[in-house]
């Protein structure tokens, strides 16, 4: 397997420019940022060289695996939405984190190989494209927060692929926008709410029993119990909104959950 530090930068470009068919323009500025020596540049110090190594070495691992077309395609376009997002966050003036994220630590690896490699893997395998961009938004944002340990780290990325990408849009809408013109009522006295409602009360629910969202303080026993005025993001949840910037879900999407809500 070629490992020379000119094959992983011919294996990053590659993938990034397949990922192009998602990803878009994001592809052509990701490859600029990691060739062209501009990580190193604005990072400086050792931070640069760790983070660009990272997203190369897991590049040539991950190139010379059996994937589909289409699996190489999704880790090209979340790699790009990821450096997209690091040079937002360089552009906006904050500091990657300075910890030992992307050292290994007494005969293990590395914790932002470990984080990398498993947003990349769950790329692989995500049949819901929309969420690329907020699996790279993720592992971009908790190179810049400290906060998030190794163990917190991994638990956000098993609920992201978890989670629907209209789970997704539900955390946004709960959290971003006003739900007074949702229905305030339970769903008790409806004998007939439509499959529709039901398949969207579900996940819903089932983000209530993940312990993302609360009821203002009422349990809720079924789908039934659900008041959607009433609901609001919690815990994991909003983390997951924070960091995986789920205020950028398409507004038509949100649109048309707020119609089944009403």
């Amino acid at each position: 397997m070629p490992n020379s530090e000119n094959d992983k930068k011919e294996d990053l470009e590659e993938l990034i420019a397949i990922g192009s068919d998602i990803a878009g323009g994001a592809a052509g500025g990701a490859i600029g940022f990691f060739t062209a020596g501009s990580v190193g540049a604005v990072l400086g110090g050792m931070t640069g060289p760790l983070l660009s190594f990272t997203f190369r070495r897991l590049a040539n691992e991950i190139k010379y695996r059996l994937l589909g077309k289409r699996e190489e395609v999704r880790i090209g376009a979340t790699i790009a939405f990821a450096a997209k997002k690091i040079q937002e966050n360089i552009a906006n003036g904050l500091q990657v984190r300075q910890d030992n994220f992307f050292q290994g630590q007494h005969n293990e690896r590395a914790a932002a190989e470990e984080i990398l490699e498993g947003v990349l893997l769950v790329a692989q395998r995500e049949h819901q494209e929309k969420k690329l961009l907020f699996y790279g938004n993720l592992v971009a944002n908790i190179a810049f927060h400290p906060e998030i340990d190794r163990a917190e780290a991994n638990l956000l990325i098993r609920l992201g692929e978890r989670i629907s990408y209209r789970q997704m849009c539900l955390l946004a809408l709960f959290t971003r926008f006003d739900t007074s013109n949702l229905r305030q009522e339970d769903y008790r006295s409806n004998g007939n709410v439509g499959t529709a409602k039901v398949a969207l009360l579900q996940e819903i629910y089932d983000l209530y029993l993940q312990g993302m969202l609360n009821a203002s303080g009422v349990a809720l026993l079924s789908l039934a119990d659900i008041k959607p005025g009433k609901i609001k993001v919690q815990g994991t949840g909003a983390t997951l909104y924070e960091l995986m910037e789920l205020w950028k879900v398409d507004m038509q999407d949100i649109v048309e959950i707020i119609e089944l809500l009403r």
